[in-house]
């Protein structure tokens, strides 16, 4: 009985801080990341040399509110950017040159699933 007492007030506990400050578990890419009352900002660098002309990004999720904002930089200055709501699940091709690069997650009021991946790639024309 006090093991499930504890375990109700852990629950408690874990919502009350979810709901005040948010919250995001997960690990991208290799996990899909849930957010509750998510805002915060991700970012990647990325290393392209000349052997790859696109950096392309999966992106899949149900958020049911909020957005996510997915943007490739380069020296602060953005190369692309799609804002994301609701259900989606999209493939992101951005065209780039050999350099360093940013990529960027930014979410706002998340609450949700979102899973996503990215990789350096040479497409065919």
């Amino acid at each position: 009985m006090r093991s499930l007492l504890l375990l109700a007030l852990l629950a408690l506990g874990l919502y009350w801080y979810a709901e005040r400050y948010g919250l995001a578990v997960g690990y991208p890419p290799f996990l899909p990341v849930f957010y509750w009352n998510y805002s915060g900002e991700a970012q990647y660098p990325l290393r392209v040399t000349g052997l790859y002309d696109a950096v392309k990004v999966m992106v899949l999720g149900n958020l049911e509110a909020g957005r996510l904002s997915v943007a490739l930089l380069r020296e602060g200055r953005s190369q692309g950017e799609r804002v994301f709501s609701g259900a989606f699940q999209e493939e992101l091709r951005f065209a780039v040159t050999p350099g360093e690069y940013t990529l960027r997650f930014r979410l706002e009021g998340a609450k949700g699933r979102v899973r996503y991946d990215w990789v350096t790639t040479r497409f065919a024309p």
